[in-house]
């Protein structure tokens, strides 16, 4: 809680390096009183539920046993078609690929994702151009699920992909709550992440290289 305050203290002091270990005595956190406007409050409400983030992966990265791993329990699914039908969210393109490809795994995924992204404590974009027969402007036989974030701490922008079938599974990973308690890991016998990898997959989605040094994180 001594962290949390003197973090934001600062933050609310108009600092840009807030930091527990700084030596400078901050100024007393403001009080959220019925005086305080909106846009104050929002502040606060960010800076807390950042410091919250943070925190939460800190204490992973320390101890990835405080968190509880959990799987569904598995059931036969019907044979699914040989092919799935990629929809470009940008042109309507339809595209066919094999529905047990990776690009047929994205195409079956574009709703899902398009609906979800806003479940990300870092705001994401996703672009889908690699997929599209019109909209691609890649030479490269291998297309790219591309996600463009701002960091949560200082809000650079930065970029991530996700390249195979185990990291497409591995997205959902991201609508998790914090501070995380619990991590559900799908069907039985697709284990998508090893604990002690939990805090450095969700670090790198949600910071920039530079936050997570800061942070401990990298």
């Amino acid at each position: 809680m001594k962290k949390k305050a003197l973090l934001l203290a600062l933050a609310l002091a108009g600092s840009t390096s807030a930091h527990a270990q700084t030596t400078n005595q901050p100024e007393p956190a403001r009080e959220v009183t019925n005086d305080t406007t909106p846009t104050e409050k929002n502040a606060v409400a960010a800076e807390i539920n950042k410091l919250t983030i943070i925190e939460s992966l800190q204490a992973i990265k320390k101890d990835p046993t405080t968190v509880k791993f959990h799987s569904a329990m598995c059931y036969d699914m019907a044979m699914p078609p040989a092919y799935t039908t990629f929809s470009c969210p940008t042109c309507g393109t339809e595209t066919q690929y094999h529905t047990q490809s990776y690009q047929g795994e994205v195409a079956n995924r574009v709703a899902y994702l398009s609906r979800s992204l806003g479940q990300i404590k870092a705001k994401t974009a996703v672009d889908f151009s690699d997929f599209c027969s019109k909209c691609s402007n890649d030479s490269d036989d291998q297309p790219e699920l591309k996600f463009n974030a701002s960091c949560i701490d200082c809000g650079q922008s930065f970029n991530w992909t996700a390249n195979t079938i185990k990291e497409l599974e591995q997205l959902p990973l991201l609508f998790t709550g914090f501070p995380v308690t619990e991590v559900d890991q799908g069907h039985i016998g697709e284990q998508k992440i090893a604990p002690e990898k939990l805090s450095e997959y969700l670090s790198n989605r949600l910071l920039c290289q530079a936050c997570r040094e800061k942070h401990g994180l990298k």
